[in-house]
């Protein structure tokens, strides 16, 4: 079981917010592994819980499709199937493309200093090994999400995004997935920075199209 950040008591009050956070950034860090048994009694210890609280939260995991309630197992991290993972990436395909045409009409020079600029590294650094790449491709899509400016559609994005974090993060130790995800984002922010928002919404499909090929042949074991 993860170690909770904090080894003070949880806010009075605020016990199921706090709780369900800890145990939502456990699940998207890896510390849960997909298919992981939540055992109520280890949780209440290691989190300084009651069993109330603590089946609240889960609720709201399982509400979010984070987590599964199997019966006679309890509450299991959720495992997608193939076709999940492919349903997953079709959706996200049309909802990214779309945001992305929509960032780049909407990107300004002048009233958008900070995300052009942002833009133009994402361009230039294609090879810094060093910056962890989870966090670097979470900044890529919040750029567009924020420039998409729309707000239902980023509700919807986030939604198709957070159940595939967790896979997002163990394929990225393979070397060739980093590269060419990296070289991926690198012609859409170029596409942005022209103003080419047709070029963009299409080349952030490819996008996540090539990433669905990626993990489908390079993970064979997420599905055991």
């Amino acid at each position: 079981m993860p170690t909770p950040s904090s080894s003070t008591a949880l806010p009075r009050g605020n016990t199921v917010d706090h709780l369900f956070h800890q145990l939502k950034n456990a699940i998207q860090n890896g510390q849960l592994a997909p298919g992981q048994r939540l055992i109520e009694a280890d949780l209440t210890k290691d989190y300084g819980v009651s069993r109330g609280p603590l089946r609240e939260a889960l609720r709201r995991l399982s509400a979010e499709g984070i987590i599964d309630f199997v019966p006679n197992k309890g509450a299991l991290v959720k495992r997608f199937t193939p076709k999940e993972i492919v349903d997953i990436f079709r959706i996200r395909q049309a909802l990214e493309g779309l945001a992305t045409r929509l960032a780049t009409e909407n990107l300004d020079a002048d009233q958008h200093r900070k995300h052009w600029k942002m833009l133009e590294q994402f361009v230039k650094a294609l090879s810094d090994e060093e910056f962890e790449f989870s966090e670097e491709n979470r900044t890529f899509h919040n750029i567009i999400l924020e420039l998409c400016d729309n707000a239902q559609l980023q509700t919807l994005i986030l939604q198709m995004q957070l159940p595939f974090l967790r896979y997002q993060i163990r394929s990225s130790l393979d070397r060739a997935y980093v590269h060419s995800s990296r070289k991926e984002h690198a012609d859409i922010a170029q596409a942005m920075l022209g103003h080419d928002a047709k070029l963009a919404e299409k080349r952030m499909q490819q996008h996540l199209g090539k990433a669905l090929d990626r993990l489908m042949s390079l993970r064979p074991d997420l599905f055991r």
